[in-house]
């Protein structure tokens, strides 16, 4: 069963690391060249709002599988970088709520009463912390692989 448990959690990671990579390093660029900001910022939002339902399925997949294979497999006696790992991982949940209920609703907010400049302002919020766990996230998979080989 941890194999199952295991393969979930990264799974999880697959979707949730691999669609900020996407989304910071090929979807912004591409429709920033492309489409202005009254364009740009709905399309955004909408891609986010799908985005973000699969990185709340994965956040709880996450944290279910993590805890599953912390007991099941380590039961107390896990290494410093199981610990990091975890630490690392809920801090990158608490920086997406944050993401999700502050700027990202603020920009959905600021779109819906047709405010650009401020829909603009809060992406370059909701893009700068996407950069800071996809940073995060990226770490913490050399982590798990490095300590695995």
């Amino acid at each position: 069963m941890l194999s199952f448990a295991l393969t979930l959690h990264i799974l999880a990671t697959v979707i949730w690391v691999g669609g900020m990579f996407f989304a910071h390093m090929a979807l912004r660029p591409a429709v920033n060249d492309l489409l202005e900001p009254p364009v740009r910022l709905p399309l955004l939002r909408r891609v986010l709002s799908g985005f973000f339902l699969w990185v709340w399925i994965s956040v709880g997949t996450l944290l279910a599988t993590g805890f599953w294979i912390f007991l099941g497999l380590w039961a107390g006696k896990a290494g410093l970088y199981v610990h990091i790992m975890m630490g690392i991982g809920l801090l990158m949940m608490v920086i997406f709520s944050f993401i999700y209920f502050v700027p990202f609703r603020k920009m959905g907010i600021a779109l819906d009463m047709q405010n650009i400049a401020q829909a603009g302002a809060q992406m370059a919020r909701v893009r700068g912390l996407i950069g800071i766990n996809l940073v995060l996230g990226l770490v913490t998979t050399v982590i798990a692989v490095v300590k695995t080989l």
